[in-house]
């Protein structure tokens, strides 16, 4: 009798499991990307096959920046942002917000992101202390203020005393473009384009790199998400290495994901070949301790716990 009690309360616990698991499974999955930065899973975003693995529909929501992306996430509207830039995710979790860092979306140097001066202020690196006391754009708590910081370090130029305007990069363009800064820093191959049609990089992209400043986007997800939704989330990570594994081998279609990124194929190229796209065991390797990744967050002041390696597909 004892026996047939313990196996039906542990029937009851399993079918209560179940049912909880079935009850906080999403319906759907939201998740927030930029435009102007192409990826290769973007293929799999048109084609659908995110909603296919996950067996719900994938909602993609683009985003201006990546601490827009944080506070939709907060909010409850997006469930994982993909490529979010790091700085905005470090500056979340300082703030206690209730996100995790469990994946790296790519590395890359400044050619995707990048400080561009105007050509009629004639501030270059040899004189960068001249845009002292003057107007420039940045994108306030983004990996493109990191560059803004880096940068200012490298040319010798005092950031405290300029009149920094928080601008997004299609706006921090059109101010350039207008002659209302005289420095925009940005990210995204539309906006850095139109920035270089009057004006030319601060500091070129071998120089950005040989001072060490590099770029790291990365996938975060929501903690409520995480816990109620970890099959969906692991599949989500594996669809996109799949994607990585896919450029890689060549074998990605570069009109879709262009037409998704609203670039032409060019200009979709020339972004794409400056980002690097780690494998899982690589990921791995950088978001663990002496790793790229984990360099940056203890660099910078990173709570611990904010990075979960579990969901990578290895």
């Amino acid at each position: 009798m004892k026996k047939i009690i313990t196996m039906i309360l542990g029937s009851l616990v399993a079918l209560s499991l179940s049912m909880s698991a079935a009850f906080s499974a999403a319906k759907e999955v939201r998740v927030a990307f930029f435009l102007e930065w192409p990826t290769p899973n973007q293929e799999d975003k048109v084609k659908k096959t995110f909603d296919d693995a996950l067996g719900v529909p994938v909602k993609w929501t683009n985003f201006s920046n990546g601490g827009a992306m944080t506070d939709a996430m907060l909010a409850g509207d997006i469930d994982i942002s993909y490529s979010q830039g790091l700085v905005p995710f470090i500056n979340a979790v300082k703030s206690n917000a209730p996100l995790k860092l469990v994946d790296v979306a790519m590395e890359y140097g400044m050619g995707g992101t990048t400080c561009v001066t105007s050509k009629a202020s004639g501030i270059t690196k040899a004189n960068a202390s001249e845009l002292e006391g003057k107007k420039v754009a940045v994108p306030l708590g983004t990996m493109a203020e990191y560059v803004f910081d880096e940068s200012m370090k490298v040319v010798g130029a005092d950031k405290g005393k300029m009149e920094v305007i928080q601008m997004d990069p299609e706006e921090g363009a059109a101010a350039i473009v207008a002659g209302d800064v005289v420095m925009a820093c940005l990210f995204g191959g539309n906006s850095i384009k139109a920035a270089l049609t009057v004006g030319t990089r601060l500091l070129t992209v071998q120089e950005a790199r040989d001072a060490g400043i590099k770029g790291i986007d990365i996938t975060s997800v929501t903690t409520k998400f995480m816990k109620e939704n970890p099959g969906m989330l692991r599949t989500f990570i594996e669809v996109t290495h799949e994607a990585n594994a896919r450029l890689a081998a060549g074998k990605s279609d570069m009109n879709i994901i262009a037409k998704d990124a609203e670039m032409t194929v060019a200009d979709m190229k020339e972004t794409l070949d400056g980002f690097v796209f780690l494998n899982a065991a690589a990921t791995k390797k950088s978001m663990e301790k002496g790793g790229t990744l984990d360099g940056f967050l203890k660099g910078m002041g990173t709570p611990k716990g904010a990075v979960d390696t579990s969901f990578l597909p290895l």
